[in-house]
């Protein structure tokens, strides 16, 4: 019969489907908190994984199973499709390969053929011998024997467990792990194997068993070792919650990590053993402390191939580790998925991002600012027989320079790039430079803008068919000698209402009389304007006839 799933699972598992949920394609519009988790509605998702953003559909019941869940099909490719060339394990860290001995999940796979993000699980062994499974993506992202590495373990255990080993003279070891019938694999704090079948001690600390939930797993863990009959003791610090078992003995230590302290309440509980116990002198209290920091160090030093020894040119972009403050990129490997904040060192740039260092030290990303810049750059550059200079030739020539770019020519550029460029006007009699880019030059043809205004300001002044000074006076028409500033123009050229200068002759015979006038003023009030000064001499106003 299926276990059914308690409250907390359920939202647990709707908490995680949120962040990619997009729609409900079997029901548009419902919203994911009404869609129960067997349900064989088609939805749409989109991949939270950053990077990656890729959207597909399948049904709600694959995505909420307990067992093998189903996820971003793009990013399951990616983990485990064979590697290219410079892509396999073993090139990207030859440590990893030296520590493979089999795929449990595909024996025909190797680290030659396993990508360093693969999810395949496989047998490890670590210089010290031991054997423990592990699928490849953790042991790239840094996790290591949990025997030999700092798992498990603090440099607060490492301090109590050297001053119980000078004050009771007694071997004591750390992180000793017991598979319990029933239980995953537990791990106890201190061990001495010299008292009888061996005792079993265990630090509680508030700063991690302070936390919810701690006091139940504490009591399911200690029940389980004592009805396993194993020897276990539990010092917790002063203000935590007893544990809830009958007959137990409670010891208290602290408040607070001082390992004095707590090897102080250690001593006791063995003092009640019969074990001989003797103060130490502050000369050998300091030599027990400096032998667990020397525990300490050993158990978390860094990889053997670190970040920085992979990718020495992370070392001046990088800036903080987000996920493991303080953690630095000799202190990680290469595929350790910690997201980091980096700084762009390109002069004019100084963007500032975050990614995983995976992202950076094995898939070679970058700052995509600069990217932005690069692709954009290699895009507005032409191949071979598509620049401007092949495919237009005659308005290659007109080019000045490109914007930005003085180094490019004709060659370099496209010719619809929207490259703001300096052009020249072909027309000796112009010669005018102007801004534009070459996709307006080439898309709509335009030219040069002051040719351009002389040439809509004379079609403004020509007239329209049968409007010209020619068709509606042509006697005056007849009286023009020339327009002035103009040797070409006629009185067909010419509109009644010009403001042009231009030269007139009498067309009466015998008649000098040559004067400057506009058409205006000669056709103004019906044809009667500015006529000829030598026969219809101006007027003199009355002030002169009075005067006279």
């Amino acid at each position: 019969m299926r276990k059914r799933r308690g409250a907390s699972e359920v939202a647990a598992v709707r908490a995680r489907l949120q962040a990619e949920f997009v729609a409900n394609l079997s029901h548009p519009g419902g919203q994911l908190e009404d869609i129960p988790l067997s349900s064989p509605d088609r939805c749409k998702w989109r991949c939270s994984t950053q990077g990656c953003g890729h959207e597909w559909t399948t049904r709600f019941q694959f995505r909420a199973r307990r067992n093998n869940p189903s996820g971003c099909p793009e990013c399951w490719k990616r983990r485990n499709r064979a590697p290219g060339p410079g892509e396999s394990l073993a090139e990207l860290d030859p440590v990893l390969k030296e520590q493979f001995r089999r795929n449990l999940d595909r024996p025909d796979r190797g680290p030659e053929t396993l990508r360093p993000q693969a999810h395949d699980l496989c047998e490890w062994e670590c210089p010290e011998g031991h054997l423990w499974p592990a699928t490849v993506a953790n042991r790239t992202n840094g996790r290591g024997c949990r025997k030999c590495k700092g798992y498990g373990r603090s440099s607060f255990e490492c301090n109590v467990a050297m001053l119980v080993q000078a004050a009771s003279g007694l071997t004591v070891e750390l992180d000793h792990r017991i598979k319990v019938p029933g239980r995953r694999e537990d791990r106890f704090d201190l061990f001495l194997p010299t008292l009888g079948p061996g005792l079993l001690i265990d630090l509680d600390p508030m700063w991690t068993h302070g936390r919810p939930g701690s006091l139940e797993r504490d009591t399911a863990k200690t029940e389980a070792a004592l009805a396993s009959e194993l020897d276990l003791e539990r010092i917790r610090e002063r203000g935590l919650p007893p544990i809830p078992l009958h007959g137990l003995t409670h010891y208290g230590a602290g408040p607070g990590v001082d390992p004095e302290d707590w090897a102080e309440t250690v001593g006791y509980l063995l003092r009640r053993r019969g074990v001989p116990w003797r103060e130490l002198t502050p000369k050998e209290v300091t030599a027990a402390l400096s032998s667990g920091a020397q525990l300490w160090a050993k158990a978390v030093t860094g990889p053997k191939v670190s970040a920085l020894d992979a990718a020495p040119h992370l070392e001046n972009e990088f800036v903080a580790n987000l996920t493991n403050p303080g953690k630095g990129l000799d202190r990680m490997p290469p595929g350790c998925n910690d997201v980091c904040a980096w700084r762009c060192r390109t002069p004019g740039c100084d963007y500032q991002w975050e990614a995983p260092l995976c992202a950076r030290a094995l898939h070679g990303r970058g700052c995509r600012h600069c990217g932005y810049k690069r692709m954009g750059a290699a895009n507005s550059r032409p191949s071979p027989g598509e620049s401007l200079a092949e495919v237009n030739p005659a308005l290659a020539e007109e080019l000045i320079e490109v914007k930005g770019h003085p180094d490019w020519t004709a060659f370099d550029l496209l010719p619809y790039s929207n490259k703001v460029c300096l052009w020249k006007c072909p027309d000796s009699a112009c010669g005018y430079e102007y801004p534009a880019s070459a996709a307006r030059r080439s898309g709509q043809s335009t030219g040069c803008p002051q040719c351009a205004r002389r040439r809509t300001t004379e079609g403004r002044r020509r007239p329209k068919p049968g409007r010209s000074l020619q068709d509606l006076f042509e006697v005056i028409a007849s009286e023009l000698v020339e327009v002035i500033g103009e040797p070409g123009a006629t009185a067909k050229n010419l509109r009644p209402s010009s403001a042009r200068q231009c030269r007139w002759r009498c067309s009466k015979p015998n008649c000098p009389g040559r004067w400057d006038a506009s058409p205006y003023q000669r056709t103004r009030r019906g044809g009667t304007g500015k006529r000829c000064p030598v026969c219809h001499p101006p007027r003199k106003s009355r002030a002169l006839r009075g005067a006279s």
